[in-house]
């Protein structure tokens, strides 16, 4: 039984495993996927959505053993990420974040993107904001930056998300957010808690240094669950600046 929670717990890094319908980022009877800053899949209502090198697929799953293939779209290259919030997609690149309009789940319309320097790209959002990390260190990505950004992509500001704020840290790799407090994980280094309750000045505020090499993570409720390399350390953020570890 452990054994089968962990895969499951483990998976939603690169899928969407935990489902809601009450937490306040997807509508009423549409239940979104909670998966992490890293997934390649994602899960909005009966509507899979799976991102490979250069395309967005969109798949039927209202019955699960015979899913549909509905379209196929050309995003472009490099193709990393993807993060359902609301009625949007957010999709990371080497090169850049694209956010597409899922109003119409059955074909997602790109409504706007953001370029920057080539970089591994995770990408997390709220109603207002997108916050990007960029990753140097990984052969895959290349590039030299290793920085937090975040985008105003407020109203029509998603068309042509503009950037608010940089936070350069080291080797930033998953994100995940609980109001204006963000988790990003630093691999070796640890896990940065930032305060972004101005976003344009985005803060450190602790970090966590346990000896893990901390790769993803995401925030459900009051539990941050924190993909480390070699297995998953638990969270309690009831208090979200300031974690606590309940288990590993």
């Amino acid at each position: 039984m452990k054994k089968s929670l962990y895969f499951l717990i483990l998976c939603a890094f690169g899928a969407a495993i935990f489902v809601s319908c009450n937490k306040g980022d997807s509508a009423p009877n549409n239940p979104v996927g909670a998966g992490g800053s890293t997934a390649r899949m994602t899960l909005v209502g009966n509507y899979l959505y799976v991102v490979n090198n250069a395309e967005l697929q969109t798949y039927d799953v209202t019955n699960p053993s015979q899913a549909l293939l509905l379209s196929s779209q050309n995003v472009g290259w490099n193709i990393e990420t993807i993060f359902p919030y609301r009625d949007k997609l957010f999709i990371g690149s080497q090169t850049g974040m694209f956010v597409f309009d899922n109003s119409n789940p059955k074909k997602p319309v790109l409504q706007g993107q953001a370029q920057h320097f080539r970089a591994c790209d995770p990408v997390v959002a709220d109603d207002d904001y997108a916050y990007v990390t960029l990753r140097s260190t990984n052969n895959g990505c290349g590039g030299t930056l290793n920085q937090l950004n975040i985008y105003n992509i407020a109203g029509v500001k998603v068309m042509t998300p503009s950037l608010v704020s940089t936070l350069v840290m080291p080797e930033p790799h998953g994100i995940g957010n609980k109001g204006n407090t963000l988790y990003v994980c630093m691999g070796e280094v640890g896990l940065n808690v930032v305060d972004v309750a101005d976003k344009t000045k985005p803060k450190v505020i602790k970090t966590i240094d346990d000896d893990e090499n901390y790769i993803d993570v995401i925030p459900y409720e009051d539990v941050l669950i924190a993909y480390v390399q070699g297995g998953i350390v638990l969270f309690d953020i009831s208090n979200p600046v300031n974690p606590v570890k309940v288990s590993t």
